[in-house]
């Protein structure tokens, strides 16, 4: 699974990244320790409703999948993970995978690891890249109980079995994309059916290898929401291997 992450630099170089539009929360800032239903930033391509343009941007959106029928917003609180074998069995999910792909940007997550003394938390970042990008789907919402509700922007992080030296940690980890398939996943043209992205998805092509992503021990700190600031992903033991 993935339920912490951090996404701590600025924002210019992710567009420069996708090349994508700025239309994400101005007010957003550096976080270390980002929990679910926070808001983060996600990259989308789709057809602006006014306008009807096809447009690639950076957008907030809230960290948990309110798909169209969730009656209020604790619904997000068991819908930041979509596992990918599933997704197109989930109602929650499925109507996503058509024309709601997503890009979720961040630094690192982190995985807690059970031992003798607790689950001791690890930072998993790309050794090679600043930034890493997992599969996503995003859902517009509005509020049923709310006739002048606007309309709300939510995320979930679809992930798959752990892989290589990362499953010493957890058993899940989220499915990240490399270049070329960040272009796939996106691009409203890669698929013609829900079915067809659920087949690329669950395969092979376009993922980072998990040999590209480092894992060490941080401090327990993380653990509490409360607590911000670049020590959490600070190195507290040994690289696993």
């Amino acid at each position: 699974m993935c339920g912490r992450f951090a996404f701590f630099q600025e924002i210019e170089p992710l567009l420069d990244d996708v090349d994508a539009l700025d239309l994400a929360d101005p007010h957003l800032h550096a976080r270390y320790n980002i929990p679910p239903t926070a808001p983060i930033y996600v990259v989308t391509e789709g057809l602006e409703r006014d306008s009807g343009e096809l447009t690639r941007a950076v957008r907030t959106a809230r960290w948990g999948l309110l798909p169209r029928f969730a009656k209020d917003l604790s619904f997000s609180t068991k819908t930041f993970n979509a596992r990918r074998e599933t997704l197109a069995d989930k109602p929650s999910f499925r109507s996503s995978l058509v024309r709601y792909r997503a890009l979720v940007p961040m630094n690192g997550y982190y995985e807690w690891q059970a031992g003798p003394n607790g689950k001791v938390p690890h930072y998993i970042h790309d050794q090679h890249a600043p930034l890493l990008y997992a599969a996503g789907l995003v859902s517009w919402w509005k509020d049923p109980s709310n006739p002048q509700a606007e309309w709300l922007l939510s995320a979930t992080i679809i992930t798959k079995e752990a892989e290589g030296h990362l499953t010493h940690i957890h058993s899940r980890m989220p499915v990240f994309l490399d270049p070329e398939g960040r272009e796939t996943w996106i691009s409203l043209e890669s698929f013609s059916s829900g079915a067809e992205a659920h087949a690329w998805i669950g395969g092979a092509e376009g993922q980072l290898p998990s040999a590209a992503l480092e894992a060490y021990p941080v401090s327990r700190e993380v653990g509490s929401v409360a607590k911000e600031g670049a020590q959490l992903c600070e190195r507290r033991g040994p690289t696993l291997a």
